[in-house]
């Protein structure tokens, strides 16, 4: 297996549970993101919780694809936490994530480190994302998230970040069963600022039944307990 390159480099870190069934089409598109930039190296991080179906198999097949692989296995539960063992592995000064259903278009880490290279000062850069079913199967769409939609990318998957801003930010928040990313990202913008945004579409999302976002109950719940946080760091930032 060749040598884990030292720079320049870039962390993308992928969660999965049980996906073996779209965990490959995952990694073609990683590893075609890539090729396209040549440019950067890539290290890929699995955080894995659990699953029982083969995937992480159909990952270590892939090493004489991917020189700097880490497959980690996660020790507490949620996403948020998932993320947290990914960032906390990463050695790269730049981090991605890219979620087990998911894909990155062939031209997402080139369009993105070109913008953060062109903007130094940015904490990250953001694209476009679309929406698609996995298999077909349109049981787990809804109205907001229709497959052929697209939206402007406040998720992870969409976002290249310098891996220094989570020391600023903090870590995603473990108790948080579907909100985790959302909050993060409006912790970081009401820090920071918002990220880059560049025209183009650079994550496609996989809609699959039985995924954390069709849980419209807890999203709503949630969501609600992110907003009244973001107002209360509000008001105590104006407050004298």
């Amino acid at each position: 297996m060749p040598a884990c390159s030292t720079s320049p480099s870039v962390s993308v870190i992928v969660v999965s549970l049980n996906a073996a069934s779209t965990i490959d089409a995952t990694l073609d598109s990683i590893i075609a993101a890539f090729k396209v930039d040549n440019h950067h190296k890539l290290e890929l991080i699995l955080v894995d919780g659990g699953s029982q179906d083969g995937t992480i198999g159909r990952v270590e097949a892939r090493r004489h694809q991917i020189a700097c692989l880490k497959i980690i296995h996660q020790t507490s539960r949620g996403i948020g936490a998932a993320r947290n063992q990914g960032i906390a592995a990463a050695t790269s000064s730049l981090i991605g994530f890219c979620d087990a259903d998911d894909a990155w278009t062939h031209d997402a880490i080139t369009l993105k480190c070109e913008a953060l290279y062109q903007t130094p000062s940015a904490w990250g850069v953001t694209g476009k994302v679309s929406f698609r079913t996995v298999d077909g199967d349109k049981s787990a769409a809804h109205a907001r998230r229709c497959p052929g939609s697209e939206h402007l990318g406040y998720t992870p998957g969409a976002l290249l970040m310098h891996h220094k801003i989570f020391s600023m930010v903090g870590p995603f928040d473990n108790s948080l069963r579907i909100g985790a990313d959302s909050d993060w990202i409006m912790r970081a913008v009401q820090l920071l600022g918002p990220p880059l945004m560049i025209p183009q579409t650079v994550l496609e999302k996989g809609l699959r039944p039985g995924s954390l976002s069709t849980d419209v109950i807890t999203y709503r719940r949630e969501m609600m307990m992110i907003a009244r946080r973001f107002i209360g760091r509000a008001r105590h930032k104006v407050d004298p």
